[in-house]
């Protein structure tokens, strides 16, 4: 649409592309709807249905896996034909939460009646592949742009699942990324010592040993270390709560505390300007 005229695409918008989320969005918009209009008690009944949708990713819970293959699936496959969408059969799965199931990067399952959310296996796998792929391509850099390479990707992995049960998955990344390190500092030098590589390329700081860091002109420049990542519960936002309520002003500005505390880049948030999760 340019100057309220509309220009039909001749291709389809690509998967991944900016516009994509918002397309699924909208198509799946109604969704939720069409359920309710289907299963009108189904808090009555105990059926224990509830949707989830993030883009063109939802899942949807009920209290029986024979209700969700019988009776839900026609319903959503009626729903998405309608639009020209199919169920794909690689990504859906109905199983019981003891077994539990990935979505958005977690793993979500319970363990002796307690329900758990992890990152997913298949997310920590990715997450190491892009750390090595980084290392590997950059065998000549200096210590110091490799950092600045790493530090964005270590940093944005570990705040996304920082909300999720992910401590000790955070420690043991920690320990593949430094054995990747290591192994990248003895290949630039295969004469010297594994002292003299210890020596040049980690640093010790306190306490902590092994810290992969590089002088800079101003100082020094760290490599992260996600298990340095703070593990604080997301609180959703109450339903009714309405920032332009004066009732509301309390509880805003505790938020806004928590999230001063909880987020490292508010600082940058200009004075007065609002950010709400």
């Amino acid at each position: 649409m340019f100057n309220n005229k509309l220009f039909p695409t001749e291709s389809g918008t690509p998967q991944g592309g900016i516009i994509s989320p918002v397309l699924a969005n909208m198509t799946l918009d109604g969704l939720e709807k069409a359920l309710a209009t289907a299963f009108p008690r189904a808090k009555q009944q105990g059926l224990k249905m509830h949707m989830v949708r993030y883009a063109d990713d939802f899942v949807i819970t009920g209290n029986s896996k024979e209700w969700l293959q019988q009776e839900v699936m026609p319903v959503l496959i009626k729903f998405l034909g309608k639009r020209g969408l199919m169920l794909s059969p690689e990504k859906t799965k109905v199983t019981h939460i003891t077994e539990g199931f990935n979505f958005l990067g977690w793993n979500v399952s319970k363990y002796n009646g307690k329900l758990l959310v992890k990152p997913a296996k298949a997310n920590i796998t990715a997450h190491l592949s892009k750390v090595r792929e980084i290392i590997k391509t950059n065998k000549t850099t200096p210590q110091v742009s490799l950092i600045r390479l790493l530090n964005p990707i270590l940093r944005g992995w570990a705040n996304y699942h920082r909300h999720a049960v992910a401590k000790e998955v955070f420690a043991w990344a920690d320990s593949q990324i430094w054995s990747m390190l290591w192994t990248w500092a003895k290949r630039r030098h295969p004469k010297k010592s594994s002292q003299w590589v210890m020596n040049n390329y980690f640093k010790t700081r306190g306490n902590r040993k092994w810290i992969f860091a590089a002088k800079k002109e101003n100082g020094e420049e760290k490599l992260i270390i996600e298990a340095d990542t703070p593990i604080r519960r997301h609180v959703k936002i109450r339903e009714s709560a309405n920032p332009r309520d004066p009732v509301w002003r309390e509880y805003f500005a505790a938020r806004k505390k928590q999230m001063k505390q909880s987020i490292p880049w508010w600082s940058w948030v200009p004075e007065g300007a609002f950010v709400e999760a």
